[in-house]
């Protein structure tokens, strides 16, 4: 264990991603016999995104693994994950406290290597194949802690933050209407980014946002599971399917989200859900698109949250950044993809990588 812990030097940067990476490697070496070990150095490594890399050793066969460490994974955030471990472009796992029996089969369905804190493992690089599920966490309070910042109106302030890079800088009070939100809550906000290192004080140099691509990516997590269901309005069904086609929505104070915003991107998905935003005149909306609720229907409507206006040629679809939490909080192979595709071309330009 001394000799696991000895070696992560390079990526995983927290006291608390140490911590789990050597409690993941040590249970896993204990439950499955094999192997495994952080390399000191990997000259290739992308970008310097990944936590670690992982070397795995079965025999005289072995595998190499660069590693994405979450201390938790909401159910709704697989298909993000899955999307995170693939712009790596090399085989890449997960490592986490504890992936739940149904999360683990979702993961094997996508073919994403995993290993967890209690021992559950899936890894598949022939000839070496490992899969172990429904071993119980230890005891632990960790699962319970929350940072405020992602909680739902801390979530709007980082999602300003990221659609608008330049309100960094600006007064809280213009970071406050622009994220939807009380004025107070913005200073907790600026106060739990520094506190986790995504945000610094350079006095008159102003503020400046570190590790952007790990704020998205925390921001798309926890978008799923804390704003999105406060947001939620309801299922409803249109008389036709195609109608959202010909409506000017930034007319109606409404956005198109989700598949439907990506098809029009990216020309590449046929949408099966049609997601709306509405910002003003909820009733309005559905009478005038005569929309009816039902529980099966394929269109579903979100209130709008943010008070801004996002800099580009598409006034009458979300912010990307929405689109693509969207997509992926659906976990399927077909949004998966075009969800990879919305970041490349919408938001990997916006991250600077520190």
């Amino acid at each position: 264990m001394k000799k696991v812990a000895g070696q992560i030097q390079q990526k995983a940067g927290t006291q608390a991603e140490r911590e789990l990476l050597q409690n993941a490697l040590y249970t896993f070496t204990k439950t499955t016999g094999i192997a495994a070990h952080v390399l000191k150095a990997e000259p290739k490594l992308p970008a310097g995104e990944a936590d670690a890399v992982l070397e795995i050793t079965q025999g005289r066969h072995k595998a190499r693994y660069l590693v994405e460490i979450k201390r938790t994974v909401p159910a709704g955030a697989v298909g993000h994950i899955v999307a995170q471990l693939q712009r790596f472009n090399k085989p890449a796992m997960l490592m986490t406290r504890y992936v739940t029996p149904p999360m683990a089969e979702r993961l094997r369905e996508l073919n994403t290597a995993f290993i967890d804190t209690a021992g559950n493992a899936y890894l598949n690089a022939p000839p070496i194949f490992i899969y172990v599920t429904g071993r119980k966490p230890a005891d632990t309070k960790e699962g319970l802690r929350r940072v405020k910042v992602f909680r739902p109106t801390g979530l709007q302030v980082v999602f300003a933050l990221l659609c608008r890079p330049e309100l960094i800088e600006a007064p809280y009070r213009e970071i406050a209407t622009a994220a939807n939100v009380a004025l107070g809550t913005v200073g907790w906000v600026m106060d739990d980014l520094k506190r986790l290192s995504y945000l610094v004080e350079r006095g008159k140099r102003g503020r400046r946002v570190l590790h952007a691509h790990k704020l998205l990516d925390a921001w798309v997590t926890a978008y799923a599971q804390q704003l999105r269901p406060k947001l939620y309005v309801g299922r409803f069904r249109a008389q036709t399917t195609d109608w959202w086609k010909t409506v000017h929505w930034h007319e109606v104070g409404a956005f198109l989200g989700g598949e439907a915003a990506a098809a029009r991107l990216t020309g590449y998905l046929k949408p099966e859900t049609t997601t709306i935003y509405v910002a003003k005149d909820l009733d309005t909306f559905l009478i005038t698109h005569r929309l009816k609720r039902d529980q099966t229907g394929d269109v579903e409507v979100l209130k709008a949250f943010w008070q801004f206006d996002y800099p580009w040629n598409h006034p009458e679809l979300a912010p990307p950044l929405l689109v693509y939490a969207d997509l992926l909080a659906t976990a399927a192979d077909r949004t998966i993809e075009t969800g990879k595709m919305i970041y490349e071309q919408y938001l990997a330009g916006l991250i600077r990588q520190d």
